[in-house]
């Protein structure tokens, strides 16, 4: 990080040179995509984003730039649903996350990343499969159910960037409206990727070269959450539920290390 007297010159000489990387822009466009996806449903922004960022960027780069910019344009969203979500199915389920965030954040930087891409994608189909099954939770979600969801987010999150399969899988299984269901969605993520905002800086991932590429991508994001906003209000519930079961299978084919080649060809 320069001197904070040379900062501007430094940051403008920074900004030229990220603007010259074909991958930079590469994730300028599906940062694009991903922000009209967690616009519209509450969540998928880092289902797209962090799986074909780390492929372009790797994982050490790609999951503190997102949490980076998505503090800066979807968190605040979130915080807005908190006075209306239910705080007695998130409390446990953010209490399970915060467990896990040291631990997730030690493999996201001691372990290779086609081995925590390898398992969250095996996850991703199971809950899937589950789901299209027919497969549903009978009744309200329970604290320890939720509090074991959080803890299973909690680590994928912060090794790979990606909690969403395990909280999207549990809650879209409930009797709850698509308009609840979202609501405690954004709640929870609000406050998660707060707190792991908190632990990426303090271990020192916050980079220049992250803070630099966050800031180029920001405006693709604010503007697909914009657009994904506005789509949510124009659908129905069925709509919603069949958009969010695709995203989900999306995320878990992206996910594959095997894919890396073709995508990256």
């Amino acid at each position: 990080m320069p001197d904070l007297g040379s900062l501007p010159g430094e940051l403008l000489e920074g900004l030229a040179s990220a603007v010259q990387e074909p991958r930079l822009w590469f994730v300028f466009a599906v940062s694009l995509i991903g922000g009209v996806v967690r616009g519209y449903s509450g969540f998928g922004g880092a289902l797209i984003v962090i799986p074909l960022a780390a492929m372009a960027m790797g994982p050490i780069v790609a999951v503190p730039m997102f949490y980076l910019f998505d503090l800066g344009s979807a968190t605040p969203y979130g915080y807005k649903a908190l006075p209306k979500c239910r705080w007695a199915q998130v409390t446990p389920m953010l209490a399970g996350h915060l467990l896990m965030l040291p631990v997730g954040t030690w493999l996201l930087t001691n372990l290779r990343s086609e081995t925590v891409r390898w398992a969250m994608a095996g996850t991703v189909f199971l809950m899937l499969g589950l789901l299209v099954s027919g497969w549903r939770y009978k009744g309200r979600p329970t604290p320890p159910a939720s509090f074991g969801v959080g803890t299973v987010a909690g680590l994928m999150g912060s090794s790979t960037g990606i909690s969403g399969p395990p909280v999207i899988a549990y809650w879209l299984g409930q009797k709850d409206n698509a308009t609840v269901i979202r609501t405690n969605i954004m709640a929870y993520y609000a406050l998660s990727s707060t707190a792991m905002d908190v632990l990426l800086w303090w271990k020192g991932l916050f980079t220049w070269q992250v803070v630099l590429y966050a800031i180029v991508i920001w405006p693709a994001y604010v503007l697909g959450l914009w657009g994904g906003a506005k789509l949510f209000h124009r659908s129905s519930e069925r709509f919603f539920r069949i958009s969010a079961y695709v995203l989900i299978l999306i995320s878990a084919i992206i996910s594959l290390p095997l894919m890396d080649r073709l995508l990256m060809r």
